[in-house]
């Protein structure tokens, strides 16, 4: 049975999801200022319920996620949720139970038969059923208003976008792969994928701000003679933020969110290293492997964002740096992932100071493996600056 959707699919029915996908949301504003200003807007919300903390201490892991996955929502189904809408909650929830579950479950991989034995060992099946319960409550739900108040001159969402292309596809009696299964596929692929890995990424960056405060002083002081505070963070100060730029290029590499890429079939019979991998092997990228090389970095395990500048302080491009994989099946968000990163962290050290609730006793950079490679919970203070 072929994968649908745009992460997992293959041949032709992956061409025409990856297409439709990337014209579709550059049309929304990939690299466009009506992209970051969707963001922006997300971030005022953001902020408001953090400054609303008072200094006092918290746990950030869920308003990061919930804030993270509205960008997502703003594109997709052109509207953003409220934080404590039940849907919502109820949808990043799930998310994280199969991003967690995933060690268990990938074991199945390998073993298809597993998934029959009685009870859930691998938690296969509740994974299975969470992923029914969002493609019903919100996904599904969302393709049937869509559906119900569908106006061809106004298609300013990712769903509506594909239901106009769904319907010219009908007209000419072609078989193609743009239809509602694929579509629901799609919506969750695209979640799945810029949810979880960015909000990850984010609550990385400042668990290695609290240990590392000269980073984060640093870091503030270049927002303030490029930025100040009279104003937020734009994409065009990026360029005149190297040592920030550095700062999260860092993360990436050292953290390493997705340890494996995307699997990839080979087209062909090749020989490689005297290995002989015949056509239609499925074979999987470690990244890690080269993210973490001595070889590569001479100190991996060091957190050490100097390794990204020159002799002049400005940003160095590695080709080596390759959290987004690369190729064709490079990520597909990965201009979004970095746009939002950038005006996140930015905004967050313009606005706050982060500070560890025990400065004796830092949470520990020792993370948690699942799809992702995400942090270990941890509560922090974030006191107004």
């Amino acid at each position: 049975m072929k994968c649908k959707g745009i992460i997992l699919s293959s041949g032709q029915l992956w061409k025409d999801q990856r297409k439709f996908a990337l014209e579709t949301l550059r049309e929304f504003g990939f690299g466009k200022t009506i992209l970051e200003d969707k963001i922006n807007e997300e971030i005022g919300y953001f902020v408001e319920i953090i400054g609303n903390q008072k200094g006092r201490q918290f746990d950030m892991w869920r308003l990061t996620q919930a804030s993270v996955s509205n960008v997502i929502s703003s594109l997709v189904y052109g509207q953003r949720f409220d934080y404590e809408d039940p849907i919502f909650k109820e949808f990043l929830e799930k998310i994280e139970e199969n991003f967690s579950a995933v060690g268990s479950t990938v074991v199945m991989n390998v073993l298809p038969f597993l998934r029959f034995l009685p009870g859930d060992l691998f938690k296969f099946k509740r994974t299975m059923r969470n992923v029914a319960i969002i493609e019903k409550k919100l996904v599904e739900s969302s393709i049937n208003d869509h559906l119900k108040n569908y106006d061809e001159n106004n298609t300013n969402d990712f769903i509506s976008s594909y239901i106009k292309e769904m319907k010219l596809v009908e007209k000419t009696g072609e078989e193609s792969y743009i239809n509602r299964e694929n579509l629901a596929k799609s919506i969750g692929d695209l979640f799945a994928a810029g949810t979880e890995t960015t909000s990850t990424t984010i609550l990385w960056t400042i668990l290695y701000l609290l240990h590392h405060p000269s980073v984060q002083a640093r870091c503030y002081k270049e927002i303030q003679d490029v930025v100040g505070s009279g104003r937020l963070p734009s994409m065009k100060d990026r360029s005149s933020m190297p040592y920030t730029e550095a700062v999260l290029q860092e993360v990436l590499r050292i953290v390493n969110i997705i340890i494996i890429g995307i699997p990839h079939t080979v087209d062909e019979d090749i020989i490689f290293h005297g290995y002989h991998i015949p056509k239609g092997t499925v074979v999987i990228p470690n990244l890690d492997s080269v993210l973490s090389d001595d070889k590569i970095w001479g100190d991996a395990d060091v957190f050490r964002p100097e390794r990204f500048l020159d002799e002049n302080g400005q940003l160095v491009k590695r080709e080596e740096f390759v959290p987004f994989s690369l190729g064709r099946r490079t990520c597909l968000g990965e201009s979004l992932a970095k746009m939002e990163l950038f005006l996140f962290m930015t905004t967050l050290i313009q606005r706050f100071e982060f500070k560890p609730v025990d400065p004796n006793n830092l949470p520990t950079l020792k993370g948690v493996f699942g799809i992702t490679h995400a942090p270990s919970k941890y509560e922090v203070r974030a006191i107004p600056r």
